[in-house]
């Protein structure tokens, strides 16, 4: 679906109403009854809370005995339940099923710690961030981290703009040529992305010193879903998950995850780096696809093609979900091969999917 800005065209309606709508798509166009699911899988970081995905598996009409879990990786709990995903599909303990992700900073509850917890801050109501890691200082851990990983591979502010600017151009292009169309779904007719701006010059616009080393996306409201299963007669698949990784580093560096997911997913992969066509890097930060095109000498024009998170927006639970779309996309838009998503997230993880185009 189209991404929201935060008290934007989704602020009165339920992270879990936006998964619920889109399942509901999927038995449309698939011509498929609410019982041939098997499983929901779905992503959130800012919480409603209790078992969001078994709410809108309910919503949306599945029948009360297939089963739902939420998970929360933070920014990379949309591709990380698809890698959970796949898994249950290639042991054949699942034949079909639902992963993706949901979110809405719009309606984020407010959330404090109790007075008996070693975190609890008699000075604040509420706490603005979650404690990721128990050094963790501050409230916003991945700031100091993204400027960390910038510092560390010489990315400088202005290249951040830069990219920044090619993403939006890259989006404007693909909501121009209605790349995007078949694989987004309107609860309104009206609604469109909500961040992208054409023809937008961050570099001439930044306020900020640049020296300073972060560019960010935003927050922001979606809902992000893919129909997964394996030898359904009914159903003519789009791509193939080849291989996935994931992994766990140091807090303080999480953006540079992109590093060592991706490593680890071709330490084992019978595909090779050089064949991959296409890359989707997330870009929560600016400096994330640049040290990924500095580390793989990645080309540029391979990463992102259809723009990123900088100019679509960054709805945590469900962008790894969205770039695993946007990248199917791309691969078909551009007739390639292979694919690769890769996404890091806060407390120090990241996932990698490798894809291939059918």
């Amino acid at each position: 679906m189209p991404i929201g800005k935060a008290n934007g065209i989704y602020k009165n309606i339920l992270p879990e109403n936006l998964a619920a709508f889109l399942i509901q798509q999927f038995l449309v166009r698939n011509n498929l009854s609410n019982i041939e699911i098997e499983e929901v899988i779905l992503s959130n970081a800012f919480g409603t809370g209790g078992n969001m995905a078994r709410y809108a598996s309910l919503s949306a009409g599945l029948d009360e005995s297939i089963s739902a879990f939420t998970i929360d990786s933070q920014c990379s709990g949309g591709l990380k339940s698809v890698e959970l995903g796949a898994s249950l599909i290639k042991s054949a303990a699942r034949k079909l099923l639902i992963a993706g992700g949901m979110e809405s900073k719009s309606l984020a509850p407010k959330k404090a710690y109790q007075s008996n917890d070693e975190r609890f801050d008699s000075n604040k109501d509420f706490y603005t961030t979650a404690k990721f890691s128990p050094d963790q200082v501050g409230d916003f851990p991945l700031l100091e981290a993204a400027k960390n990983v910038a510092l560390k591979y010489q990315i400088t502010k202005e290249a951040m703009l830069l990219w920044a600017n090619d993403s939006h151009r890259k989006a404007s292009f693909a909501v121009e040529k209605r790349i995007l169309d078949f694989f987004v779904e309107k609860i309104d007719k009206n609604h469109s992305d909500q961040s992208i701006r054409p023809g937008i010059d961050l570099v001439r616009l930044s306020t900020k010193d640049l020296i300073d080393r972060t560019v960010s996306a935003h927050y922001n409201d979606a809902a992000a879903c893919i129909l997964m299963g394996n030898a359904n007669p009914k159903l003519k698949p789009m791509a193939k998950v080849i291989a996935s990784a994931s992994v766990g580093l140091h807090p303080d560096f999480a953006p540079e995850g992109v590093i060592f997911a991706t490593e680890k997913l071709f330490e084992s992969s019978k595909i090779k780096i050089e064949e991959v066509d296409i890359f989707e890097i997330n870009e929560s930060f600016a400096l994330i696809p640049l040290i990924f095109a500095k580390v793989f000498e990645a080309e540029k024009s391979k990463i992102n093609v259809l723009g990123g998170n900088l100019s679509y927006g960054h709805p945590f639970g469900a962008s790894g979900a969205i770039n695993l779309i946007h990248l199917i996309a791309s691969l078909k838009y551009k007739k390639q091969k292979y694919g690769l998503a890769v996404i890091p997230a806060a407390g120090g993880q990241a996932t990698a999917v490798l894809i291939e185009n059918i």
